[in-house]
């Protein structure tokens, strides 16, 4: 309770530099201290957000807002960072890749194949395959090397196909599963798994750490 609590505070902090971002771009940054400008921001965000627009604007605080302007407005660490690029072969993807494995090893489905999916990443043997634009690199750490890298050209394929060529399937027809929930590639035996990055989708394989499929 109290993570969402504080993780619903975060978010209202964030809304609300934003509206002083864009409130001060659209006056020209004029309103400094005004009050009347703080009301009509945050004003402005509740209707946005379904509040009646005829509440009484005074049960609104607006101290959190006129805190920010004297500070001097949005600070360069709360604002927004720059979205995760869609090249495989770049630090910013790796980066969004292995907090999209991070995230998935605090849940319940996949914490067990995300495990395994950052141990390889660790140890350099995390494959990351981009079949729409036909490009295949092996996953490192952007914290520790922030350059891109360039990866090996592979054929293009819709995911569709791409997926009913690889991945391996059990005598019944069914996709073969590990143990940790990952699927099986066909041509070298590892762990596989079919992710997104911030909305770009990879396939990502690994060498097997489970013996045997799931039951």
């Amino acid at each position: 309770m109290v993570s969402s609590i504080n993780s619903a505070r975060l978010a209202s902090t964030q809304i609300f530099l934003r509206v002083l971002k864009e409130e001060r771009q659209t006056s020209g940054g004029s309103s400094g201290g005004n009050d009347d400008y703080y009301t009509s921001a945050l004003n402005g965000l509740m209707r946005d957000y379904g509040q009646d627009d005829g509440s009484d604007s005074e049960t609104y605080d607006t101290s959190l807002l006129r805190a920010i302007g004297a500070a001097g407005g949005a600070d360069d660490s709360t604002e927004e960072e720059a979205p995760i690029s869609d090249d495989i072969q770049t630090a910013s993807f790796m980066k969004g890749l292995k907090a999209r494995l991070e995230e998935m090893k605090s849940s319940g489905d996949g914490a067990l194949k995300a495990k395994e999916m950052l141990a390889a990443l660790e140890a350099g043997t995390l494959t990351v395959t981009d079949a729409l634009n036909g490009r295949k690199i092996k996953a490192w750490d952007a914290a520790d090397d922030k350059a891109d890298r360039t990866g090996e050209q592979t054929s293009r394929s819709d995911w569709s196909s791409f997926l009913k060529t690889q991945l391996s399937r059990d005598k019944s027809g069914g996709y073969e599963l590990t143990k940790a929930g990952a699927h099986i590639d066909k041509a070298s035996g590892e762990s596989a798994s079919l992710l997104t990055v911030d909305g770009t989708y990879v396939y990502v394989t690994w060498p097997a750490t489970t013996a045997g499929s799931a039951a």
